[in-house]
């Protein structure tokens, strides 16, 4: 009753409430995204059809070759537990955990960097808070950050890398009808363009494809 008095006093004073990483925990599950920077928690719109399609034929085609290889495994939209202190909580599109990490997990949360994050930009997505993504994965560990847009017909993913300054390198850049081989899984070959169709057949090749087709 406290913290609901309070909430009430800073929204008649026009504050922004904070919301500390426990609060934000343990909110119920709706179909909004939402997530937590320096406290204040930010809600995004629930995704488009063609977001989740391309979110769910991805998420196969990493989950068989993760599975295949005994390499971690891979999540999408699972809380991920930056910082702590000062309330810093993402929810990626896809997040992989390598099995060296996977002692990350608590509360059914990742707490700490993941190893590969993917984010599936949308119309309705804020450009401040993908910058800031942007700087927040790289500056607490994110190794590996994918970021895929939209691009009228045609799709576009960014490949980055986090380098020694502790900010990201581009690697590669590929369109949706290019061959894209990830610097992190390396023999795993797709192609966006087929791959939000869900056309299995045109998506994949090499060692890939027999866990596939």
């Amino acid at each position: 009753m406290a913290v609901a008095a309070r909430r009430r006093k800073r929204a008649n004073r026009g504050e922004v409430p904070r919301w500390s990483v426990e609060q934000y925990l343990a909110l119920p599950e709706d179909d909004e995204k939402s997530e937590l920077i320096d406290g204040v928690l930010v809600v995004s719109p629930s995704a488009g059809f063609w977001h989740q399609d391309l979110s769910f034929h991805l998420q196969v085609v990493l989950y068989r070759w993760l599975r295949a290889h005994d390499l971690g495994q891979i999540w999408f939209d699972l809380d991920m537990v930056l910082d702590e202190k000062r309330g810093i909580v993402y929810r990626p599109d896809l997040v992989y955990l390598s099995k060296a990490h996977l002692n990350r997990l608590r509360q059914e949360r990742i707490f700490g960097p993941a190893d590969l994050c993917v984010e599936i930009i949308s119309t309705s997505d804020k450009p401040q808070v993908l910058l800031r993504k942007h700087q927040d994965y790289a500056r607490y560990g994110v190794r590996w950050y994918w970021e895929i847009h939209r691009r009228e017909a045609d799709w576009q993913l960014l490949e980055y890398e986090l380098g020694q300054a502790q900010e990201y390198v581009l690697r590669q850049e590929v369109s949706g009808q290019e061959w894209f081989e990830p610097g992190l899984f390396a023999g795993l070959i797709f192609r966006l363009g087929p791959l939000a169709e869900g056309d299995f057949k045109q998506a994949v090749k090499g060692k890939v494809r027999r866990l596939i087709i």
